[in-house]
């Protein structure tokens, strides 16, 4: 569980956490493979959502998807670029949450995504929850934290310092021995 004055301090940021559906690369379902790939390689995304004509989550596209859709064809049919769809590659396992979740839970999804798609109860799109955007509130809590609250450890719960912790400079900056 995120601590009150913790999660309030990452969500209480001068940007929003989730970016706009309409600020987010996306493609269709029945779009081709070639539009996804030239939308992913032009933008540099390593993916992005793809949704229905109603603007649905169905899933995520990558580059991994589309050349292993056409390296499902022995020869690397690249011509089939042009013909097969979005949705025959996509997976449909991608992280994604409804606009009411926890950030503890979006954070989880983060950890194995570069995004997390935001949906409302009807599985509309409403956008993605970036990891870029909580790390930078991340560094945030880091440098300003200590700056609007006021810290007192409690003894009985002190938690054992790592070796690599305790090198401490001067100014609040640690140096880590990231070697043994």
């Amino acid at each position: 569980m995120i601590g009150k004055h913790i999660g309030r301090f990452l969500l209480d940021s001068g940007d929003p956490l989730v970016v706009a559906a309409d600020r987010v690369a996306t493609v269709r379902t029945e779009n081709n493979l070639l539009h996804a790939l030239t939308l992913l390689s032009t933008l540099g995304y390593s993916s992005v959502p793809v949704l229905d004509m109603e603007g649905r989550l169905q899933g995520q596209v990558s580059l991994a998807h589309i050349i292993s859709g056409i390296n499902a064809i022995p020869t690397y049919d690249w011509d089939s670029l042009q013909t097969r769809k979005v949705s025959e590659v996509m997976d449909t396992d991608c992280g994604c949450v409804s606009e009411d979740a926890e950030l503890e839970d979006v954070l989880q999804k983060l950890v194995n995504h570069n995004y997390v798609s935001v949906i409302d109860t009807k599985g509309m799109f409403i956008g993605i929850a970036t990891r870029k955007n909580i790390l930078r509130r991340l560094n945030r809590l880091a440098h300003d934290f200590e700056l609007m609250y006021d810290i007192t450890p409690k003894e009985e719960a002190a938690v054992p310092i790592r070796k690599e912790e305790r090198n401490r400079k001067g100014n609040g900056h640690y140096a880590f021995a990231w070697q043994q």
